[in-house]
C-alpha cells in the first residue's frame, strides 16, 4: 500500500512535465488576487515568480495551474470560476480563441478546438462526433485529477465555447447542452445560470452537444489574416510540444519523475498529448525507440538503488515494476554483464 501511495504521489509529480500557457495563470491572479494577502495565498507552493509573470513568453507546467487552483478553491470554494464569467472571453484563451472567432464558420471554430484545444490545457483533448441532427464535443481528461480540480477547468472551458458559440450565433445558444462527467455540485443554480438550463450531471463524459446544422453558420468576426496568425501560432506550439527531440527529451523526464513503478507507452501519449503511434514515430525520429528510454532508466535506477544497499532485491524489483524478481536478475545481468551479489 506504501508504494501504491508512492506511485500516485509521483504521478503527480510528472504533471511538472507537462508545460501550460501563463496566461490563465495571470487572469486567475489578477482577478482574485485584489489584497497583497490573497495574492500570496494563491501564489504559495506554485513556484511563479514575479520575474516569469512579467515574461511574456513565459510558460508554466500544469502542476504550477493546478496548485493555483488548489489555492483558489481553499480560498472561494469550488464555484470560483463562476464569479467572474466575463474573465472567460474569447481573449483569455490566446490564439485559441482567437483562431475560434476569426474562423470562417463553426465547423472551422470546432476544428481548431479540437486539433488545439490540448496546446492551452494539456489536462484534456477533445474530439467532434457529427450527427445528422445532433453533434457533440467529448472531453477526455489525459491526467488523473481530482474532481474539485478539473471541474473548474471544465466549467471554464464551458464557458468560453459558449462564448464562441453565442458570437456565431449572435444570440444565446439556449438548444446547447452541456454535460458534467461528476456529482451535481452545490453551485449547480450558478452554473445554470451562465451555460443555461440544459445543464446535467452525473453524465457517462464531459461532453457538449448542439444543433449540428450550426455547423454550417458563418462568423460574423471572420477575418481571414487573424485567423491565419492565430492558427500559425497555434501549429507552431503544438511543433514545439510535439517536435522529435523535444518529445524525446518530455518522455525522458515523466519517466524519471516516477522512481517508483513505470509508466506504459500508452501512459505517456496521454501525458504528452499525441497518440501512441505519434510517439513511436517521433521517437525513432530522434533516435530512440520508447523500450530503450525505460530499459536505460530503470538501468540508472537499479544501479542507484544497488549501490544504496537500503533495499533487499526483491524490493528494489518491485521499486522498478518487476513482478517477478527473477526477471528483475535477469535484466541486472543484462545491464551489468554479471551476477549481482545478494544484498
Amino acid at each position: 500500500m506504501r508504494l501504491l501511495h508512492g506511485i500516485l504521489r509521483q504521478m503527480a509529480e510528472a504533471l511538472e512535465q507537462l508545460p501550460m500557457s501563463l496566461g490563465y495563470f495571470r487572469l486567475v491572479l489578477r482577478c482574485f488576487g485584489d489584497t497583497p494577502e490573497r495574492q500570496a495565498a494563491i501564489l504559495a507552493g506554485t513556484g511563479v515568480t514575479d520575474e516569469m509573470l512579467r515574461d511574456p513568453s513565459a510558460d508554466i507546467s500544469l502542476f504550477q495551474q493546478v496548485r493555483q487552483i488548489e489555492n483558489v478553491t481553499g480560498l472561494f470554494g469550488d464555484g470560483w470560476a463562476l464569479r467572474a464569467p466575463e474573465m472567460w472571453n474569447a481573449s483569455s484563451h490566446g490564439p485559441l480563441g482567437v483562431a475560434g472567432i476569426a474562423a470562417p464558420d463553426m465547423a472551422t471554430m470546432m476544428d481548431v478546438i479540437t486539433q488545439f484545444g490540448f496546446v492551452r490545457a494539456p489536462f484534456y483533448r477533445t474530439s467532434l462526433r457529427r450527427g445528422a441532427d445532433w453533434s457533440q464535443v467529448d472531453y477526455e481528461l489525459t491526467v488523473d485529477l481530482d474532481e474539485r480540480l478539473w471541474r473548474p477547468m471544465m466549467e471554464i472551458s464551458f464557458m468560453g465555447i459558449r462564448a464562441g458559440i453565442a458570437s456565431m450565433l449572435a444570440a444565446p445558444p439556449a438548444e446547447a447542452r452541456f454535460s458534467f462527467a461528476c456529482a451535481e455540485p452545490e453551485h449547480a443554480p450558478q452554473v445554470r445560470a451562465i451555460l443555461g438550463d440544459h445543464v446535467a450531471y452525473g453524465a457517462q463524459r464531459n461532453a457538449i452537444r448542439f444543433p449540428t446544422a450550426w455547423l454550417a453558420l458563418q462568423s460574423p468576426f471572420a477575418d481571414a489574416t487573424l485567423y491565419a496568425v492565430a492558427l500559425h501560432e497555434l501549429q507552431a506550439a503544438r511543433a514545439r510540444l510535439t517536435a522529435p527531440v523535444g518529445l524525446r527529451g518530455r518522455v525522458e523526464r515523466l519517466l524519471k519523475s516516477l522512481p517508483a513503478g513505470r509508466l506504459t507507452a500508452d501512459e505517456v501519449a496521454r501525458l504528452t498529448g499525441v497518440s501512441r503511434r505519434t510517439l513511436v514515430r517521433r521517437l525513432s525520429e530522434a533516435g530512440a525507440g520508447y523500450r530503450e528510454l525505460v530499459d536505460a532508466e530503470l538501468r540508472g535506477r537499479a544501479e542507484r538503488l544497488l549501490r544504496d544497499g537500503d533495499l533487499s532485491h526483491a524490493q528494489i524489483a518491485e521499486q522498478l515494476g518487476y513482478t517477478d524478481p527473477s526477471s528483475f536478475s535477469r535484466a541486472c545481468r543484462r545491464w551489468f554483464r554479471g551476477p549481482i551479489a545478494p544484498s
